[in-house]
């Protein structure tokens, strides 16, 4: 049949087949290589098996990602009977992905084998003075620093970033401790610089990544990290997989008002009684406790110093003794612990990892924090919340960032 021009102007556009079937093949590849890097050496038979494919289509694609560097084979060394299996690993060689992660006041990022093996670090400084275009610029700095001297090309670039963000136009919309940092679209400004994919996440969200790839968490399902920083948010993994909530705010944690210490039974009736309530940053993040620690020996007033070396005195002075910094650390594990206690009874994760700098002060913080979440959660709950540091050290976010742009990258079709 034959169409007027009116038909032939109204006729829906075609989507080009082969632009379908490119997709399709990349996502199906990009899901090979996840179960490869999941189980660390994997038959081929195996993956057909776990990707519902006939055993010469996944060879296919097996040889294809082989022939490209990504894969390589080898044979596994005993076996109980006949020949020992062939499995595939990651190569090393195959590419490489850096991971950035900042807030108010470093910069964080590392460079990332094809196995997710870190090969170099690099930590830079943002002061209070830097306008966002050169923080942005430090970003760059570090970014391209990354991608000198090396072989083989970089895929692709995590960004953990502070405050709020869109995940899917890569913007980062606010965060209150930089000013002027709203709604920048730095994963544009970032894929245009340099020509590879860019992948931004809430950086506390990248910490709690980090965990589920390499750290306390890789055998769980569901957990919470919560990174204490210059501000203090949660990173929520549901099923193993991040929550970000409908306006991406799941995990903001920060303005939660909570309890001042002391938190202590109610002589009148069963509840607790407390002193006022303030938002837990201004409570428990690092500028908060180097505040207080301050006001404590005496020296009130705004910090004269970096404040890194301020919280290496501060650890130090815990590690000794010090009675008037282990009160204000008992304060602190007071309301850290109510807020651990309600994010337990509300999410019943198997376990909520600490991240950030309050890792160093070791068990003269977490043994009084656990006794706090097991004295608030005792009452009403039959389930006491695990709570563990992290082991990933600073550049933890860094890392989940990376192993995120990773994760989401597909081989080009």
């Amino acid at each position: 049949m034959r169409l007027n021009a009116k038909q032939r102007n109204t006729r829906k556009p075609r989507v080009p087949r082969l632009k379908i079937k490119q997709k399709i093949v990349a996502n199906l590849e990009a899901e090979l290589l996840r179960r490869v890097r999941a189980q660390g050496g994997v038959s081929r038979v195996d993956l057909a098996r776990q990707l519902h494919l006939a055993p010469s289509t996944a060879g296919a694609y097996v040889d294809r990602l082989v022939d490209e560097g990504f894969l390589v084979e080898h044979r596994k060394e005993t076996r109980d009977y006949g020949r020992p299996p062939t499995l595939l690993s990651l190569n090393p060689e195959g590419g490489r992905f850096i991971g950035v992660d900042f807030e108010a006041h470093n910069i964080m990022a590392t460079l990332v084998d094809f196995s997710q093996q870190p090969i170099r670090q690099i930590h830079n400084t943002i002061s209070s003075s830097d306008s966002v275009e050169r923080i942005i610029r430090k970003i760059e700095g570090a970014i391209e620093e990354l991608m000198e001297n090396h072989g083989r090309r970089v895929l692709g670039i995590g960004v953990g970033v502070p405050g709020t963000i869109d995940p899917e136009t890569h913007v980062a919309l606010h965060y209150a401790h930089i000013k002027g940092w709203d709604r920048i679209p730095l994963g544009e400004r970032l894929a245009k610089r340099f020509k590879v994919e860019v992948f931004l996440e809430n950086n506390i969200r990248s910490m709690a990544l980090a965990e589920l790839w390499f750290g306390r968490a890789r055998s769980l399902d569901d957990f919470v990290t919560i990174g204490i920083r210059t501000g203090i948010a949660a990173g929520i993994i549901v099923r193993r997989r991040v929550l970000h909530g409908k306006m991406n705010l799941a995990g903001e944690i920060g303005e939660w008002l909570c309890p001042t210490a002391p938190i202590q039974k109610s002589a009148r009736n069963k509840g607790w009684e407390c002193g006022r309530l303030k938002p837990l940053e201004e409570i428990a993040s690092v500028p908060a406790i180097l505040a207080a620690a301050r006001a404590a020996s005496g020296r009130n007033g705004a910090a004269s110093r970096d404040s890194r070396d301020e919280f290496e005195e501060l650890v130090k002075a815990a590690q000794r003794g010090d009675k008037a910094v282990i009160s204000v650390l008992s304060r602190v594990a007071q309301t850290l612990g109510w807020a651990i206690c309600q994010i337990g009874a509300l999410f019943n994760p198997q376990k909520i990892i600490l991240a950030g700098p309050l890792v160093r002060l070791g068990e003269s913080f977490f043994g009084p924090l656990r006794s706090e979440v097991a004295r608030f959660c005792a009452g009403g709950q039959t389930h006491i919340p695990v709570v563990e540091s992290s082991e990933l050290g600073s550049f933890n976010g860094a890392l989940g960032a990376a192993a995120l742009a990773l994760h989401e990258w597909k081989p080009r079709r």
